[in-house]
């Protein structure tokens, strides 16, 4: 307790000003425990250190009844102090062998050496303050071990057991040396002990606890250093003033809170099913863009004290357009968003968009991302501020639809219904060429890479004389040399398209793009790795993303097995036409 106190400012200076950590669960509990009692009075083996007070369990092939058992109430008030209540009862005995003992008024100091106490039954309640150690200094609800102090004041009320001799086969005698008290006596106790829970749900947990309990009197066995009636007292060795014991008891303790678990959300986000309306997106005949974003939310799913912030986005190359975010609340949740989801019964959401048409927009991709928190008394309106002033969890990014197909030109001012299409021309990509772990050399690679020569050489025969190589490296090396490894690729290819060639003229344009985030994180959420979502969020969240990655490998082969040698690559593009794309948009017009 000295050490905790010793601590604790320290705990609590390094906590001063420090944000975004997670959200306090105060709750009531219920728990139960029972186990073994321990004599630690003066009819008690004191051969050996503590550990041989557990031999009094078992003695010359007999259990010896030394058990316990309690209920308790209590209240966790926030991150690190409890308080509970419990009673209960309990039985104790013991033995002292080779130490003799001697009659205080005997005139002939009678000795006697072996003695045994039977059974001393008791009541007991107490009330105890607990700390959680491990939360002193970084709070999780979710621990799965922690470490919890407690020391309390109580009562006992007890009735003493009987004293008897033992023989030379360690039996105790028929005539007990003192009987059983007839009437029970009360005394306070001052317990304190130290417990190992185990978060095994989150209204579970398990303990073990082991308690030292101090008494207020010394006839808890009937041996007291000075008693009138003639009872006994070691000779050359002070017996203790005090009679003590312990329990060593295991139990469970259930907890009546509403956890509100937004990393479960987090990991499960793919539960929520997402549609827009219409897909691909379209711009209109007033120049605006406008659909619905249509949100299902599974039963069970969205916690009661949550909230979910969507931020919806038009992705394109070198950019994105940032639409208004939508905000999801629980339906405890006092707070005002745009949806409230019940929990039992999930629900189905839809928001408007209507967006001026940019440019940009054309052959974007319509995405989101999901991120949760717990209610405190604030709605944060956009991801900045819920990063800036909570505790959050990310979900996965979702591609929620493709955009967007631009209105087709009008030429005749007067003839309404006449319509042009334009030839407007796309990249499309038509093969791949792939590389090792650090390389670009294309041979390295030979039977896919015969592949993409042989897909080159269809593009020949066709007439098709315009190329674009985009070129990436895989995202676990350093930024520099991601870079000049991806411009290495795409020369790679160059030279082994113009190589393909020979004598025909071919206009081949290209350039690395450096380490590949988008398509890593697409590959990691499209695979069946077990912990895809946490992967996914602890890249997320890194400021060293390089160092995550390559720590990721470590835990996780697949990652370097599997998806990184899909991003080490050199992609070939060619132009075509929307033609055909914008004339059924007209027909449907």
């Amino acid at each position: 307790m000295l050490v905790i106190m010793a601590v604790l400012p320290f705990s609590m200076y390094a906590q001063e000003g420090k944000k975004k950590t997670k959200p306090v669960e105060r709750y009531w509990y219920i728990q139960a425990d029972g186990g073994l009692s321990i004599n630690h009075g003066d009819l008690a083996n004191y051969e050996g250190g503590v550990w041989n007070d557990f031999k009094h369990f078992w003695n010359n092939g007999e259990a010896i009844k030394n058990w316990n058992a309690h209920f308790g109430v209590g209240y966790q008030f926030g991150k690190v102090v409890g308080l509970n209540l419990k009673g209960g009862y309990g039985l104790l005995a013991g033995h002292k062998h080779g130490q003799p003992l001697a009659f205080i008024d005997a005139p002939a100091k009678a000795y006697l050496t072996d003695l045994a106490l039977d059974k001393t039954n008791y009541i007991e309640g107490n009330l105890n303050l607990t700390l959680n150690l491990f939360n002193m200094f970084k709070y999780n609800p979710r621990r799965v071990i922690n470490l919890v102090p407690h020391v309390g004041i109580g009562g006992i009320y007890y009735k003493a057991g009987a004293i008897y001799q033992l023989d030379e086969n360690d039996k105790p005698a028929e005539t007990p040396l003192a009987a059983q008290k007839d009437k029970r006596e009360l005394t306070f106790t001052v317990p304190v002990g130290m417990e190992i829970t185990f978060n095994i749900a989150p209204k579970f947990d398990l303990f073990l606890d082991y308690t030292y309990l101090f008494t207020g009197s010394d006839k808890l066995d009937q041996m007291m250093k000075k008693y009138k009636e003639g009872y006994y007292t070691e000779e050359n060795r002070v017996i203790n003033d005090k009679d003590m014991y312990s329990q060593f008891n295991l139990g469970l303790r259930v907890k009546f809170n509403n956890p509100c678990d937004i990393e479960k959300m987090a990991r499960e986000s793919k539960k929520i099913t997402y549609r827009v309306n219409p897909d691909p997106l379209v711009e209109g005949e007033d120049g605006k863009v406008c659909f619905d974003v249509i949100v299902t939310v599974p039963a069970e799913y969205f916690e009661k004290q949550a909230v979910m912030n969507l931020k919806p986005y038009l992705a394109y190359k070198g950019g994105q357009i940032d639409l208004d975010p939508i905000t999801f609340v629980g339906e405890k949740v006092k707070g005002e968003g745009d949806f409230r989801v019940n929990y039992k019964e999930g629900g189905e959401f839809t928001k408007h968009y209507c967006k001026d048409y940019v440019p940009e927009m054309e052959n974007c991709e319509l995405k989101g991302d999901p991120m949760f928190y717990v209610y405190e008394g604030t709605i944060y309106p956009t991801q900045e501020e819920i990063v800036n002033n909570t505790y959050f969890t990310q979900g996965s990014t979702v591609k929620l639809a493709d955009g967007v197909i631009p209105q087709p030109k009008k030429v005749d001012p007067v003839y309404d219904t006449v319509w042009e299409t334009v030839d407007k021309e796309v990249a499309v990509k038509k093969l791949t060429y792939f590389f090792n772990k650090d390389k670009y050399n294309i041979a390295d690679r030979r039977k896919l890479n015969n592949e993409a020569d042989a897909a080159f050489k269809d593009l020949m025969k066709a007439g098709v004389t315009n190329f674009e190589i985009r070129a990436w490296a895989s995202p676990e090396g350093e930024e520099g040399h991601n870079n000049e490894l991806s411009n290495n690729r795409c020369g790679a290819a160059d030279k082994q398209m113009k190589k393909l060639a020979k004598k025909t003229a071919v206009e081949i344009n290209g350039k690395g793009y450096g380490p590949d985030w988008n398509t890593f994180v697409e590959l990691v959420a499209a695979s069946d790795l077990k912990d895809k979502d946490a992967i996914v969020n602890n890249i997320n969240k890194s400021s060293n993303k390089e160092q995550t990655i390559r720590e990721m490998c470590d835990i996780y082969p697949q990652l370097e097995k599997d998806i990184l040698p899909q991003i080490r690559r050199a992609e070939v593009y060619t132009t075509e036409t929307v033609q055909e794309k914008v004339m059924k948009l007209v027909e449907r017009k």
